[in-house]
């Protein structure tokens, strides 16, 4: 299992993304239902640091839109997000101002 992320829109809200995340062996396997998936790819979090950080790109749904980062769970309320091409590689911090927390 690897900690894969990926976001999704409703077909009833189809410009609102969401995060989906897990440990999951594939992408496709965070799919639930009938969505559109606007990419993915890895991420790491630091509970300690309270930082999440996304990297990479999903081989099921490719590299993620983040327009679509647009609801995070709740849980992750006190995260800072960051975003980088390459994992390794300082990232950039995602301004999460707009987000919805569900």
């Amino acid at each position: 299992m690897f900690p894969k992320f990926i976001l999704v829109s409703d077909p009833k809200r189809p410009l609102v993304g969401t995060f989906v995340y897990g440990m999951v062996g594939q992408h496709k396997d965070l799919v639930q239902g009938y969505v559109k998936v606007h990419g993915g790819g890895w991420y790491e979090k630091d509970d300690a640091k309270q930082t999440i950080t996304l990297y990479g790109s999903s081989g099921d749904y490719g590299e993620p839109r983040l327009l679509f980062l647009n609801r995070i769970p709740r849980e992750l309320e006190e995260y800072a997000f960051y975003y980088t091409p390459i994992h390794g590689l300082p990232g950039n911090r995602l301004d999460l101002t707009d987000v919805e927390w569900f």
